[in-house]
């Protein structure tokens, strides 16, 4: 079952939050604008410093832009020739910066789920910056932008939500696999967690507090790709309380259990404790105690 939520952070105490990203350092800057320099000036010495240690490249003054243009794909599907070309650099050249970038842990190419039985997938890959505060930064987004376009939020929300899955999914014996969901119909999931055992579980994030039955359609077409494989489905999204769609999975909030160490987020705990699949423990579609 999806455990009760207690201590949740809703409206702006939750943009507040992700804003503020998961690096120590900005949190002791007590303005954005003090904060956003603090990451601007950490981009800058990485690439001045680390990005020389650990490769060769000729065109290291295009690394700030490249950042910039790549910070607006964050939560989308990722086009290779067209980042490239946005940045002056040919498709193999964007490749190999992107690559550097993800060495350096500051954004991952997520690939997507697909299966061999079906012809409806999209593949490519989709790209997460690892840190919502850095986004906010290179997006140049602060809370006041935020409360006038609260779609701003969306990208920097998918970006602080996986990087508290990746944080949880170490905490575990367990080796779990993260990809995202979309078919040509363009139904998607941003998350889908698989064990080595194959079981399934999706995860879509919304920035807002209502959730109608549409937002279900892509967990809905993961569970009919995946069979007896999918055991969870839910929605994070700024609310205050779990809402169930009659047999469909639920919309959950956002609810940190240990005050603001979201890493400990109180709804993440079962999914990356699925036990294997045996019809005494695990239904379709929810965990059992």
């Amino acid at each position: 079952m999806v455990p009760a939520c207690r201590n949740h952070k809703v409206g702006q105490d939750l943009v507040n939050t992700v804003l503020s990203g998961g690096y120590p350092e900005p949190l002791y800057r007590p303005t954005w604008n003090r904060r956003r320099a603090w990451y601007t000036n950490y981009v800058t010495a990485i690439i001045q410093r680390d990005v020389r240690d650990i490769a060769r490249i000729h065109r290291l003054s295009l690394m700030p832009k490249l950042l910039a243009i790549l910070a607006e794909y964050s939560g989308q599907l990722i086009n290779y020739s067209s980042v490239g070309a946005a940045a002056g650099l040919n498709n193999v050249s964007a490749r190999t910066y992107i690559g550097i970038l993800e060495n350096l842990y500051l954004l991952k190419s997520l690939n997507s789920w697909y299966s061999n039985t079906l012809k409806r997938l999209v593949k490519a890959p989709k790209l997460q910056f690892l840190d919502s505060g850095l986004l906010a930064a290179l997006k140049n987004i602060d809370p006041e932008r935020i409360r006038r376009n609260r779609a701003l939020l969306g990208p920097l929300l998918e970006s602080f939500v996986y990087a508290e899955l990746l944080k949880l999914a170490s905490w575990t014996d367990d080796h779990f696999t993260f990809s995202h969901f979309r078919d040509k119909d363009g139904k998607e999931v941003d998350f889908v967690i698989e064990k080595p055992g194959g079981e399934l579980v999706g995860i879509e994030v919304k920035a807002a507090a209502t959730v109608h039955h549409r937002a279900f359609s892509g967990l809905r077409s993961l569970a009919a790709a995946c069979g007896d494989r999918f055991k969870l489905g839910i929605i994070l999204c700024d609310k205050d309380e779990t809402i169930r769609f009659g047999n469909r999975p639920a919309a959950v909030p956002l609810s940190p259990h240990y005050g603001r160490d979201l890493g400990r987020i109180l709804v993440f705990t079962p999914i990356m404790r699925l036990r294997p699949a045996r019809s005494s423990h695990v239904q379709h579609g929810k965990i059992l105690p």
